[in-house]
């Protein structure tokens, strides 16, 4: 594991005025485009409840914001999708020089979204073993990696917060959870239930439904470590 300096003399400017000390990195490793956007939108939730601020930060290298704490305190969180089991090495890459070498002062700490079971599947972008060699890549220049890795999909995370998903589809509370061996199964027959041709949207397009869910239920009673990537961004 990489050494863990004290906050960075970096400083960043909110909206608001606020100096934040920049104190540490999160680098979020996911499997696609609906994974960063549940995690962004996590964030922003959690950032509420602990009277923290989340602020859009760009400088070319994935999805990047900063939190900033009630105590001037601030973390820089950036999200990278891997996309296809091609992109694993470039997700390393990305990791070493997105987050490392542009930001050397602070320490990195690394989470990592997925999917178990997925190189079980029929059609898969990814093979068993795939995320260890990515976890065996970073871990020297990390100051922790956490995995956030059950045999569950993003779908299963949001299902969740089950009474969520049927109020943001106006399904009636007693509607029973559809059977199916993944999340994704059953969240496109619940869309189905409101018309039978309404399509669950996944990526950008699956904001809406995130943002209508009750993220602390989700923290609570989620089968992966939500709770040690709040603990680590909010204290």
């Amino acid at each position: 594991m990489a050494r863990i300096p004290k906050c960075s003399p970096i400083r960043l400017r909110s909206r608001d005025g606020r100096r934040g000390q920049l104190c540490g990195g999160i680098a979020l490793i996911v499997e696609g485009a609906t994974e960063r956007v549940f995690y962004s939108e996590l964030i922003r939730s959690r950032a509420l409840v602990h009277g923290a601020t989340v602020e859009r930060a760009s400088d070319g290298d994935g999805t990047n914001f900063s939190v900033t704490r009630q105590d001037g305190s601030s973390e820089l969180v950036k999200i990278n999708n891997v996309g296809t089991v091609t992109q694993m090495t470039n997700s390393a890459e990305w990791f070493l020089r997105a987050c490392v070498a542009r930001h050397r002062s602070i320490p990195w700490h690394v989470f990592l979204g997925y999917d178990t079971d997925d190189y079980l599947a029929r059609i898969t972008k990814f093979h068993q073993g795939d995320w260890k060699r990515l976890r065996d890549d970073i871990t020297p220049e990390a100051a922790s990696v956490t995995d956030l890795a059950a045999s569950a999909d993003i779908e299963d995370i949001m299902l969740c917060d089950y009474d969520g998903v049927l109020a943001f589809l106006g399904l009636r509370e007693d509607t029973q959870l559809p059977k199916g061996r993944k999340g994704k199964v059953r969240m496109k027959q619940l869309h189905r239930m409101v018309a039978i041709n309404r399509p669950y949207h996944e990526g950008e397009r699956a904001r809406p439904l995130v943002q209508a869910l009750d993220m602390g239920k989700i923290v609570k009673s989620a089968p992966i470590p939500l709770g040690t990537l709040e603990a680590t961004l909010f204290g």
